[in-house]
């Protein structure tokens, strides 16, 4: 078959998004380059790879049939990358970190200008999600994440942990009671698609009450907080950095959170990753986030 593994790709990124739109922004290209390539792809092999639903993209069994040498093919074209990324010798070119939203507001612009002012040909590509990103398949050269991995193709490493507190505006805080008790207090927590991380879980025992406000992301609950709607958890550093005060009641105690910097262990060496977890390190020692 006529096909490279620029074609394939599309065939095993489209699988894992279920659509030809989304696989089209994961991989950069236009929707109808991808339902091209998929269809060269299903006449060469003579076999429909996907059947179209309205829901999504349903593999046939041929491709289930293709799917471990696909796989195979990806593997080795990510080594391959890999191999020659460790003939590098200066910091340069994209290096690509995800952390969750608010934490790449906080951190990645103080990040990127320091790398800028020592590494000019180094440039930072920031993915703010929630949601981890594979480093395996390269969807990321490093993550800085609050839960650890058991993979062992990844290292990980604990660079801080977080203390924190119920934290408000300084307005809702001067209109409370004195003394006040938790039920005094108007909370603003995660939506129930996040009822079940800890952050949600440990607000939801504070108070019998119901939210002032809920959203789904942290960015929101953030700024629903500096604007007076309620209290809720945050990091010392990160509120003291956006002008909310400690809500004086007594809490439960609260564990500090640990943040952790992973990267795939191939990757480790590359100048341009090891320039930007030196960067990441003297970061957090100067300012104990």
């Amino acid at each position: 078959m006529d096909a490279s593994w620029d074609d394939w790709q599309v065939v095993v990124v489209a699988w894992r998004t279920g659509s030809f739109s989304a696989a089209a922004d994961a991989l950069g290209i236009a929707q109808a380059t991808v339902s091209r390539r998929v269809a060269r792809l299903e006449e060469q092999v003579g076999h429909a790879l996907f059947d179209r639903h309205r829901t999504g993209l349903v593999p046939t069994p041929a491709a289930h049939a293709l799917r471990p040498h696909l796989e195979a093919l990806e593997a080795a074209a990510v080594g391959a990358r890999r191999a020659l990324e460790g003939l590098e010798t200066d910091p340069e070119g994209t290096v690509r970190i995800t952390a969750p939203p608010a934490m790449c507001v906080d951190w990645m612009p103080t990040l990127a200008l320091r790398l800028r002012e020592r590494h000019p040909a180094l440039r930072l590509e920031v993915i703010a999600d929630v949601a981890r990103a594979d480093l395996g398949r390269r969807e990321a050269d490093l993550a800085v994440r609050a839960m650890p991995t058991d993979d062992p193709d990844l290292l990980i490493r604990r660079i801080t942990t977080l203390s924190g507190g119920l934290y408000a505006s300084a307005d809702l805080v001067a209109g409370l009671p004195d003394p006040c008790t938790l039920a005094d207090v108007p909370l603003v927590t995660w939506s129930s698609d996040f009822a079940h991380i800890a952050v949600a879980r440990f607000l939801a025992g504070l108070s019998s009450r119901p939210p002032a406000f809920m959203a789904n992301d942290h960015l929101v609950l953030r700024e629903a907080v500096r604007r007076g709607l309620g209290a809720s958890l945050f990091g010392d550093r990160e509120a003291a950095t956006v002008g909310l005060v400690p809500v004086p009641v007594a809490l439960p105690e609260l564990p500090g959170l640990p943040i952790y910097l992973v990267v795939h262990r191939a990757l480790r060496g590359v100048p341009r990753v090891r320039a930007v977890i030196e960067a990441i390190d003297a970061l957090v020692e100067e300012v104990v986030i």
